[in-house]
């Protein structure tokens, strides 16, 4: 699929794409600080936080492919619609259900509910904003505006109202999505590929929808993509499982772990410039040098007890993570046909919460037998080391032409 586009689109069929990008993605980065000092404040043991946070990514592990083809079925607003009513009211579960049992589940409804809205944002990239990197740079640069403002005012609310005031946040990002998906223009998002298709078949999960998207490993892009996709997600599993737990063991308040979490969002500016970015350099070498930066960024923080610091590595993971991200969308979104965007892009949070699953448990028993610093250097190095190998096989892989 070429990325070429021959009209501008107008800011009123781009906004609201933005909008669904902004209040979906950034929701983690508000539960990494709402939930964490929840969960700091219940008595947590290392590995049942790892636990915890590992159960959020098991629903987008399982049915991410499946979301997105409803997408490609259904259309995508009525999907990020119903998804975005689960982000508004499930929230307010979680001071209900003070038992981990409970929060587990709680966690593996929460999380997909946002991640089918982040699928749909991805898909909308390709259905609205035909994979071009400059749109698609706009697209990651709303998200990183997201995670900016969002996690201050969870961690604000939460220190002066406490938890409910914590969780109420997380609710009104799910408003948010809602609205956004419901100003989207009539006929730009995805037109259902079935329309007389009844209901119950669309929205029930296929294993031809299965075979279909990992036939998509068989494109090389699209193999090399997913491989580092997954990789990057060493670096987000770290700073979504244990950032707070330990900045708040350095004697950090809700405000400052908010502030620190927001600076990633505070470098998502990086995302404008990676349109020209791609074109002026190789994709496949800026992605795995960026996810390579990323890592190391988030696996020495246990060498700062420091604000300044801290912030400073947050900024630079922040700057290299919207620019992977952008490539990592424009490459699938140009790689396949419209008819599977949202095929595609399940397949994408597919492969991500294949580690997002992973790394937290792994992490928390490390910490759990080793300590939390020496879990972070581990996991760091592994991925780095990962990385690094990607980056060799993928050295002569052509990217389709922007």
């Amino acid at each position: 699929m070429s990325g070429n586009i021959h009209s501008s689109l107008p800011m009123k069929v781009q906004v609201p794409v933005y909008g669904v990008a902004f209040f979906s993605n950034s929701v983690p980065d508000l539960v990494l600080v709402v939930l964490q000092l929840w969960l700091v404040k219940l008595g947590a043991p290392y590995f049942m936080i790892g636990i915890v946070f590992g159960a959020r990514y098991v629903g987008p592990l399982l049915f991410a492919i499946h979301g997105g083809a409803m997408m490609d079925r259904l259309g995508t607003q009525k999907v990020i619609i119903f998804f975005g009513l689960i982000m508004v009211l499930i929230p307010f579960v979680y001071p209900f259900a003070p038992w981990f049992f409970a929060i587990i589940l709680i966690q593996i409804i929460s999380g997909l509910a946002d991640s089918f809205g982040w699928i749909g944002a991805q898909t909308l990239t390709g259905q609205i904003l035909h994979g071009n990197p400059t749109y698609t740079g706009r697209l990651i640069f709303a998200t990183r505006v997201g995670t900016f403002v969002g996690p201050p005012i969870a961690g604000a609310a939460w220190d002066i109202f406490g938890p409910w005031g914590g969780f109420t946040a997380l609710s009104f990002w799910g408003m948010g999505l809602l609205y956004s998906a419901a100003i989207l223009p009539k006929g730009a998002s995805s037109q259902p590929v079935s329309p007389h298709e009844p209901f119950l078949r669309s929205v029930t999960p296929r294993i031809t929808d299965y075979v279909s998207a990992f036939r998509l490993f068989g494109i090389p892009v699209i193999s090399i993509v997913l491989m580092i996709t997954v990789i990057r997600q060493f670096g987000s599993g770290m700073q979504s499982t244990f950032y707070a737990v330990y900045l708040q063991g350095i004697g950090m308040s809700g405000t400052l772990i908010g502030l620190l979490v927001s600076a990633t969002g505070l470098m998502g500016i990086a995302a404008l410039g990676s349109g020209w970015l791609a074109q002026k350099f190789n994709e496949f070498k800026l992605l795995v040098i960026t996810t390579l930066i990323s890592i190391l960024a988030i696996a020495v923080v246990p060498l700062f007890t420091d604000f300044v610091p801290l912030f400073l590595a947050s900024c630079i993971r922040g700057a290299v993570l919207a620019i992977s991200v952008v490539i990592i969308v424009s490459l699938i979104a140009r790689s396949v046909g419209l008819d599977v965007q949202g095929m595609a892009m399940g397949l994408r949070m597919t492969c991500n919460q294949t580690a997002n699953v992973l790394v937290p448990i792994v992490m928390g028993f490390l910490a759990h037998y080793f300590g939390l610093e020496t879990a972070f250097y581990i996991v760091g190095l592994v991925g780095i080391l990962l990385s690094a190998l990607i980056g060799f096989l993928a050295r002569r892989t052509e990217v389709p032409r922007i």
